[in-house]
């Protein structure tokens, strides 16, 4: 792969203490990602996933979180930005609701009491498991799959709902539904919501 494109790491994280120790091992390590973004509650981990669709290689996340846990932010995650890694953190791997969690393929877990050290080296394994470059955003990505959300999307502008609807219905903001749009644009080649219909119509969106 090239060299010169990172890795894009999202971290999840409610503890600034071990937020902050995982983003010191992993900046002073020689691999080869960056992380892009530490959000402490599933509340904008959604909203990041959202806005960053193809943005996200590599998800390091808590299982505990404020507003919900890991498993909230995972569905998200296989939904909008499949082709992200997970690695979920936990300080209690033996619980239940963990353990349903490790039965999915997708997903690795280690405990909280792994050093520093470790945890680079288990980034590493997620990395050198996809060889090709990251995604990017490049706007040649009109033949990419149209994600859940994207489809969801698209079904409520048929359904005429302006951009402000839209996001009060699916809780999230009107920025998010016009980056959703445009990549929706983007993706299917169309330029107008009436075309948008069509297509959705021919393409059995609805």
């Amino acid at each position: 792969m090239d060299k010169t494109q990172k890795f894009r790491i999202m971290l999840v994280e409610d503890h600034p203490i071990f937020r902050e120790g995982v983003h010191l091992a992993l900046t002073f390590s020689n691999l080869n990602c960056e992380i892009v973004a530490e959000v402490p509650n599933v509340r904008q981990a959604v909203d990041y996933i959202e806005s960053h669709p193809n943005g996200i290689d590599i998800a390091l996340l808590d299982f505990f979180l404020p507003d919900g846990n890991g498993g909230d932010v995972i569905k998200v995650l296989k939904s909008i930005c499949p082709q992200a890694k997970i690695l979920l953190i936990t300080g209690e791997v033996n619980h239940p609701q963990i353990q349903k969690l490790a039965q999915d393929k997708a997903v690795k877990i280690i405990s909280k009491d792994i050093q520093s050290a470790d945890v680079t080296k288990i980034v590493q394994t997620l990395i050198d498991e996809n060889p090709d470059k990251p995604t990017t955003d490049d706007k040649e990505e009109k033949t990419d799959k149209l994600s859940e959300r994207e489809i969801e999307i698209i079904q409520l502008c048929v359904d005429g709902l302006s951009a402000k609807e839209i996001a009060d219905k699916l809780n999230i903001s009107n920025r998010t539904v016009e980056h959703h749009k445009e990549r929706i644009f983007k993706k299917t080649g169309c330029r107008s919501v009436m075309e948008l219909i069509k297509y959705a119509v021919q393409n059995g969106l609805v």
